[in-house]
């Protein structure tokens, strides 16, 4: 699914350089939205909680994309059809990505649920890998996020690029203006092919006013995107709200 790189960032207030996220990207039609949503949230959460307790990753989490409201991937991302969702977890090194195993497997007995409630319909999208280079975490936890991916010729750079902006958005953050909580950029690891989608940043929001007034105060040029080494600019951009998600392990 080329240039079809959804993603979502980890809402921890710290954050190891390096760490590995996976993303996985299912289409929910309308109708099996509630069912879905329901088994998610109040079963297979529990079981990505354990696992996070066992430490065999750092953070789990369902967004469902809900901007743009176009196709995406050959599938139209509406409420009334319906819409892209993504599991997100957090790894804090590649070793542990490949060595987490099937924590999902064996849901149903360790719940003490039949597997017939656990079960639901969805298409698959695929499963892209990133690391995370750098962020900037506020004390609130965001509920909406913002992505912006983009391709760069020198992945580095870019990354160098975010600095300034890293610094402005950290300020907003202790003021605590424009609803900001957080702010990530990254590179992708896998499927790495020259020409896709290889750049990212993250912006975290309080609610979804604040992403919508992102977008609208964003301003673009060539310009500025020439100065940070995207002379195609992000050329997509999405935002997704927050369906459920683990807290960090207890020491």
């Amino acid at each position: 699914m080329k240039k079809l790189l959804l993603l979502a960032l980890i809402t921890l207030n710290s954050l190891a350089y390096s760490q590995v996220t996976a993303y996985h990207m299912v289409y929910v039609k309308s109708v099996d939205q509630a069912k879905f949503e329901t088994v998610e949230k109040e079963y297979m959460s529990k079981m990505a909680q354990n696992a996070v307790n066992e430490g065999k990753f750092a953070y789990w989490s369902l967004e469902k994309f809900i901007h743009p409201m176009v196709p995406i991937g050959g599938k139209l991302n509406s409420a009334l059809v319906g819409n892209w969702y993504q599991f997100v977890i957090v790894y804090p090194n590649v070793e542990s990505y490949l060595n987490a195993g099937a924590w999902w497997s064996g849901a149903g007995e360790e719940l003490g649920v039949s597997q017939d409630l656990l079960s639901y319909n969805v298409e698959q999208g695929g499963m892209y890998i990133w690391s995370i280079k750098d962020s900037a975490f506020g004390s609130q936890t965001a509920k909406y996020s913002v992505y912006n991916f983009g391709f760069s010729e020198e992945p580095q750079a870019f990354i160098d690029s975010q600095k300034p902006y890293k610094k402005n958005f950290a300020d907003q953050m202790k003021k605590n203006q424009n609803g900001r909580a957080g702010w990530v950029s990254g590179v992708r690891l896998s499927p790495k092919n020259f020409g896709e989608h290889n750049v990212m940043t993250w912006d975290g929001f309080l609610t979804l006013e604040d992403a919508i007034n992102h977008w609208d105060n964003w301003t673009e040029s060539k310009e500025d995107y020439d100065k940070i080494g995207l002379p195609n600019g992000f050329d997509l951009k999405i935002i997704a709200l927050k369906v459920a998600e683990t807290t960090a392990a207890s020491n």
